[in-house]
């Protein structure tokens, strides 16, 4: 029988919670041992919340690491930019790793972690949890099964929605390279150009060109009039469709960012709320009045593979709805669907069937639920991600949508090949 994992959590925000959160539903298979975080409040939160012994909980990693290793792996949940930096050490002390993605914010970072984890013979899994979702894992499927044959074309976008664009990437720490040290295109779509080369793992891309720019946003788009706090002092509030009354009061959907992870603000009344928005919470300032660095807020890159296929990718930042679609096809024929519906259709070529010369089959995955399970965030790809992790971890061969750090290394660096055509204006050869 396969044994229970004991983990470390690096970083007590709020990925590494919806990571853990697996202990809950299958206690058997992971136990929460030791928590890292250099914010007490939060640290002493997720101590109470998984019953960890205080003598476990670490305000940073060099204090985990002063300690005899006592766990199988860490979950580092860390802001992107402290990923390697607190990813090393634990390797260098024998810890097996679930990281979150992005896993590292450029080449050098990325290459310094490969030769450790190597060096080490560390088993590192990166968090690309689309790959566990029915949806992806479904189309991935028919690919291997040969449903299509050999693929010309990958055709993929995702909008992301306005409130969703505001929150993270104009008011929030995702906001320029600046301040996370990653282009948007690496903050919000490494997911998406994971599922690309996923889907095209049998070869591998060769050369990138990309186009992008910040169309909406930053101090120059400000509108004429519009104050500096929309509860204080803007004539626009009540109309604007970034009201920060609107998105945090009204609809307070990004609680974990408004109000920081921290378990006593997001607890506060609706009045103490408001206030803290009009003094000194800086998402109740004006979207216009934040440096974005030369951040983009909508990017399309082109991509050619080895083998002569083509891939395509756009990110668009402000839509009205949140969507990622997919379109490929092949030499005996194509897939295209939704992901946020979970739907897709099938289409083969069958020159006797009709006039038109293909037969199509619908797959509604909400309807027959006969995939990976759909419940949880992102599909239900965090908590098959951490249970795949798990039993890779038990000695199980990696699974079809198991992320490693090599498999990773090939998304990450396409990435950062596609911000450099972006701002050179040429075609970079990876």
């Amino acid at each position: 029988m396969d044994k229970q994992i004991t983990a470390v959590l690096v970083g007590a925000g709020n990925r590494a919670n919806v990571y853990a959160s697996v202990s809950f539903t299958f206690p058997e298979k992971l136990k929460v041992v030791g928590i890292v975080d250099p914010n007490p409040e939060r640290r002493e939160y997720m101590k109470n919340r998984f019953g960890v012994p205080e003598e476990n909980c670490f305000d940073y990693v060099d204090a985990l690491c002063k300690r005899e290793k006592f766990a199988d792996v860490v979950i580092n949940g860390t802001m992107d930019w402290l990923h390697v930096d607190t990813a090393i050490p634990v390797l260098e002390k024998g810890y097996d790793l679930l990281l979150e993605k992005p896993f590292a914010v450029n080449e050098e970072e990325m290459n310094r972690l490969r030769e450790v984890a190597k060096k080490n013979g560390s088993k590192v899994v990166i968090c690309h949890v689309l790959r566990y979702t029915r949806f992806y894992r479904a189309i991935k499927e028919h690919i291997l099964n040969g449903d299509i044959g050999d693929i010309v074309s990958i055709e993929m976008n995702e909008h992301v929605n306005y409130h969703h664009m505001s929150v993270s990437y104009v008011r929030g720490k995702w906001r320029s390279e600046e301040i996370c040290f990653a282009p948007m295109l690496l903050a919000k779509s490494c997911h998406d150009l994971d599922l690309m080369m996923w889907m095209m793992n049998h070869t591998k891309p060769v050369a990138v060109s990309s186009f992008g720019g910040d169309f909406q946003y930053g101090p120059d788009k400000k509108p004429e009039g519009a104050g500096n706090r929309c509860m204080v002092d803007c004539p626009y509030n009540n109309e604007c469709i970034y009201s920060a009354e609107k998105h945090y009061i009204d609809v307070p959907r990004w609680n974990q960012y408004v109000w920081e992870d921290d378990p006593k603000k997001i607890a506060m009344s609706v009045e103490e709320k408001i206030e803290h928005l009009k003094t000194d919470n800086h998402f109740g300032e004006c979207l216009w009045n934040f440096d974005r660095g030369g951040n983009v807020d909508h990017q399309t890159l082109i991509v050619n593979f080895e083998n002569g296929a083509t891939g395509s990718f756009s990110m668009i930042g402000g839509s009205a709805k949140s969507e990622r679609n997919i379109h490929i096809i092949g030499t005996k024929g194509e897939i295209k669907g939704g992901f946020e519906d979970s739907k897709y259709v099938l289409r083969k070529m069958t020159p006797s069937e009709n006039y038109a010369g293909f037969s199509e089959q619908e797959f509604d995955l909400k309807v027959t639920g006969d995939m990976i399970g759909a419940k949880g965030g992102h599909g239900g790809g965090d908590e098959n991600l951490v249970l795949d992790f798990v039993e890779y971890i038990n000695g199980h061969e990696p699974s079809v949508s198991c992320t490693t750090l090599e498999d990773s290394v090939v998304s990450h660096h396409t990435v950062f090949c596609a911000n450099e055509s972006r701002k050179s204006g040429k075609t970079v050869l990876l």
